[in-house]
């Protein structure tokens, strides 16, 4: 089991058309988001432009939360509103269109991806998926096996867990986790 700390200064930046992403980690680690060829994507990003179209492509599926206030979106033509940490699910390939300002958190997965979990939780939980992600909405100390953690706001945590063992997670804060496993590729 690895895990790794990625603290919100470290993450890549780079612009996108609506303001500038922070890429935390995408897998495998030689993919590229330009080129579509990852399995997961975990990214925040500002949106700095009213309105602001969202990047469209296929194969993946998205969750996406505001950390910084309200998001009022059009989504394949319906207008929806969600609260500040509220996390909400779409198609890479739905027309949507933002008409807030702030900065969001962003998890893409392949559409082939299995028994995903992605959820808003202030409290302990144990799973014995290969991918394990935690992301701080407010700082405090995560226990993950023996290590203890202190995470500031928007500060990640990714588990490759890939022997599958029982891990259990300790957290008393607000926190966006997921996690998920990718399938085995047919010989």
């Amino acid at each position: 089991m690895h895990i790794e700390f990625i603290a919100k200064e470290s993450a890549t930046a780079s612009q996108w058309t609506g303001g500038q992403t922070r890429e935390y980690s995408i897998y495998p680690k030689e993919a590229l988001y330009g080129n579509r060829n990852f399995d997961f994507r975990i990214s925040s990003a500002t949106i700095e432009a009213i309105p602001s179209e969202f990047t469209k492509f296929e194969g993946y599926h998205r969750y996406l939360a505001m950390l910084d206030g309200q998001l009022q979106l059009t989504i394949n033509g319906i207008d929806k509103q969600y609260q500040n940490h509220e996390l909400f699910t779409f198609q890479s390939t739905d027309d949507i269109t933002s008409y807030t300002l702030g900065t969001d958190f962003n998890l893409m997965l392949r559409n082939d991806i299995v028994d995903e979990v992605v959820e808003v939780r202030n409290q302990p939980f144990l799973t014995n998926q290969p991918f394990i992600l935690l992301f701080a909405l407010e700082e405090g100390t995560v226990e993950i096996k023996e290590d203890s953690l202190v995470l500031k706001p928007w500060d990640a945590v990714l588990i490759a867990n890939e022997q599958k063992e029982t891990v259990e997670v300790i957290l008393k804060q607000q926190m966006i986790i997921a996690y998920w496993s990718i399938p085995e590729l047919k010989q």
